[in-house]
């Protein structure tokens, strides 16, 4: 008996710590695991651009990011960067950069051009304040777009859900990241295991 009740004082708290969002009322309860389960009812988001951010607080996302690595993006000063050593940009002129100058960025960051240009569309509705902002943003572009591609290749959809994974795929070469986050929030998540008792 007082094995049992040791035993549930420690893998309790790990399944809490382990599985935030796998509880109603959690702060990530929006991002699901992609493992095989049963669908839950989502509580919906005022905005999709919330999902990102709630995705990047999972457990995987951060160990992923301090795992991933990318091509250097160095601050020259507060308008220029320079990426891996060989392009420098003008930050203060993101919007008139040139096809070739995407292309090359999308290849030095190892992404489709269609995550450069959609994140280059971005920046031009909210500007950053200076290249240090810019750098960051360019960053967590590549791990999201590294991330949410290995995770989509590791999914292995029931037989007639198919679709889903082909649209979150074509969604990622497109560069549109927030509709690849939002494809895999609304995937089937794994139920909480049941049946633990602490014995008195």
């Amino acid at each position: 008996m007082l094995a049992r009740l040791s035993l549930a004082r420690i893998v309790l708290p790990i399944f809490v710590i382990l599985t935030p969002g796998m509880i109603p009322g959690s702060e990530g309860q929006a991002i699901l695991s992609a493992d095989n389960g049963g669908r839950a009812t989502q509580t919906p988001l005022a905005s999709s651009s919330l999902l990102p951010a709630q995705g990047r607080k999972q457990p995987s996302y951060q160990v992923f990011a301090v795992r991933s690595t990318t091509p250097s993006i160095d601050v020259v000063n507060e308008t220029t960067l320079e990426v891996a050593g060989k392009q420098k940009i003008d930050v203060s002129r993101l919007d008139q950069l040139t096809r070739q100058e995407r292309e090359t960025l999308a290849s030095q960051f190892g992404v489709p051009i269609g995550v450069v240009e959609n994140q280059l569309e971005n920046f031009s509705r909210q500007a950053p304040t200076n290249a240090v902002e810019v750098a960051s943003k360019l960053r967590v572009m590549m791990i999201d777009y590294k991330y949410l591609l290995e995770r989509w290749n590791q999914y292995h959809p029931p037989a007639g859900q198919e679709k889903v994974k082909t649209d979150a795929l074509l969604a990622l070469q497109a560069g549109g990241l927030e509709t690849a986050w939002a494809i895999y929030a609304d995937l089937p998540r794994p139920k909480p295991p049941t049946g633990f008792r602490v014995a008195e």
